[in-house]
């Protein structure tokens, strides 16, 4: 029983970080900039106001549409 509860939460947290690869990608291909970059902005290791931006437009987004 533990170790299946272990494996449902790796396989949720592998979702997570495939959905969060897969939105800084897609944040890079409309601004013209590397993933990576975009990953080292939500990172707060580099600053850019518009990609800043970008990220929050896509969180309120996703917020929005689980309804909180």
């Amino acid at each position: 029983m533990a170790q299946r509860n272990h494996t449902a939460k790796l396989q949720k947290l592998k979702h997570y970080i495939e959905s969060l690869c897969g939105v800084y990608s897609w944040i890079a291909r409309r601004l013209g900039v590397d993933r990576t970059y975009v990953n080292r902005v939500a990172k707060g290791e580099r600053r850019s106001p518009k990609v800043e931006a970008a990220l929050i437009r896509e969180f309120d987004r996703t917020q929005e549409e689980s309804g909180e």
